[in-house]
């Protein structure tokens, strides 16, 4: 459509202008390299995404989750039972590519692990322990860990540094989902002289998800949000959570706060109050959307800006990427912007209430947060069969 052809701007050789790519080429080579976990061997299997044949076999401890930076350059891989983060060098131009380049000493039982999208800092949620280990993105090494108001932190995610949008506050938030279904906020620095971060966790939402699962970043909402995948619907109205067993996805947002930044004093310094923020429940769905308990998501990603510079700030490590980084805004006409508009949010359900050994739900947060119905020849509303889904995936996600 029209509208499609205005955002998507690839996939097509790097050009000076995005104007000059070409919509939807189909004989241009999408993709290079796809990163799997082997956990069983203690390996990063690399493949070529578009064969599927297998490239490298990369040794690491006990590889657990992956994060990529935005500018594609590294690889960050937590191993849960050695508290360790190794980092890979996945830029095809280095002299180490494929390569550990560095290992990093973290927390108990690390698990969860989230790059800022701003090439900035790199989260690592130490399960066992409950700490969050903040690595530097200039030194990889782990500059802070932090302990307030975490509890078996297994999942974390961030949404980019506010400069010229949402509250404009000029801080990242990362969201840390607990074991116990409370989600902790991070705000980050600068917190010295002068400052105007907390550099660390400045409270808990005080909404509960019931048997959290995951969560990833709302790719839409530009003043900060995520979606949570649970049980147990959330009552917008009343903050009031369901029943563990019935199937649920929230969306989490910043709903009201001061704009502009909030310089800290001896008062925040002490005590963070949420920095004058409010969390709240605007969506979320339940069993008359999901076909049964979710355990993942992701997005579709045919609306972007992918083809325009990397967003970065003074607060960036490295060079911003010129095109296909994975920071989730853009710089459009002078104005940020989301990078992705996704029209469809895809939930997996291994175990569907009905029917199916597994399937993937097609939700259209587009207008309506009805499920989509994927085939016109089936009577009622048709999922995408899936055996057993359990994990999907999306280029911008975290």
């Amino acid at each position: 459509s029209p509208e499609q052809n205005s955002w998507f701007q690839g996939p097509h050789a790097p050009q000076a202008q995005p104007s000059l790519c070409t919509n939807y080429l189909i004989r241009q080579q999408v993709g290079q390299f796809l990163y799997l976990i082997d956990r069983a061997r203690n390996e990063i299997v690399v493949f070529n995404s578009n064969s599927m044949a297998v490239i490298e076999r990369i040794e690491v401890p006990d590889p657990t989750t992956l994060a990529m930076s935005p500018n594609l350059d590294f690889l960050a891989v937590s191993n849960q039972s050695v508290g360790l983060v190794t980092f890979i060098d996945i830029n095809p131009a280095s002299s180490t590519f494929h390569s550990r380049v560095k290992t990093t000493v973290v927390g108990s039982g690390p698990r969860g692990i989230a790059w800022e999208p701003g090439n900035e800092d790199i989260l690592v949620c130490n399960e066992q322990d409950s700490t969050l280990s903040i690595i530097s993105a200039f030194s990889l090494e782990v500059r802070k860990t932090v302990s307030s108001q975490l509890h078996q932190p297994f999942d974390v995610v961030i949404t980019p540094r506010q400069l010229g949008f949402g509250f404009q506050r000029g801080v990242y938030f990362g969201y840390i989902l607990n074991r116990n279904g409370r989600l902790a906020m991070y705000e980050s620095g600068p917190n010295a002289v002068n400052g105007w971060g907390f550099d660390d966790v400045i409270g808990t939402a005080p909404q509960t998800f019931k048997n959290p699962k995951t969560l990833q970043p709302d790719l839409i909402n530009f003043n900060s949000a995520v979606w949570i995948v649970h049980e147990g619907p959330i009552d917008p109205a009343t903050e009031v959570a369901g029943e563990v067993g019935i199937p649920a996805v929230s969306n989490l947002r910043i709903e009201s706060g001061i704009i502009g930044q909030l310089p800290l004093n001896f008062q925040s310094l002490l005590i963070p109050q949420f920095r004058d923020l409010s969390l709240a429940v605007n969506v979320s769905l339940g069993p008359d959307v999901l076909s049964g308990v979710p355990v993942d998501l992701a997005f579709d990603n045919q609306r972007n800006y992918g083809g325009l510079v990397n967003f970065a700030t003074t607060f960036s490590a490295g060079v911003a990427l010129p095109i296909n980084g994975k920071s989730l805004v853009r710089v459009v006409g002078g104005t940020p912007a989301n990078t992705c508009e996704p029209k469809y949010m895809f939930v997996a359900v291994p175990n569907p209430t009905f029917g199916s050994e597994g399937v993937v739900d097609v939700v259209d947060i587009g207008g309506g947060f009805n499920r989509v119905d994927v085939s016109a020849f089936q009577p009622g509303v048709q999922s995408i069969a899936v055996k057993e889904a359990a994990t999907l995936m999306d280029y911008f996600r975290q």
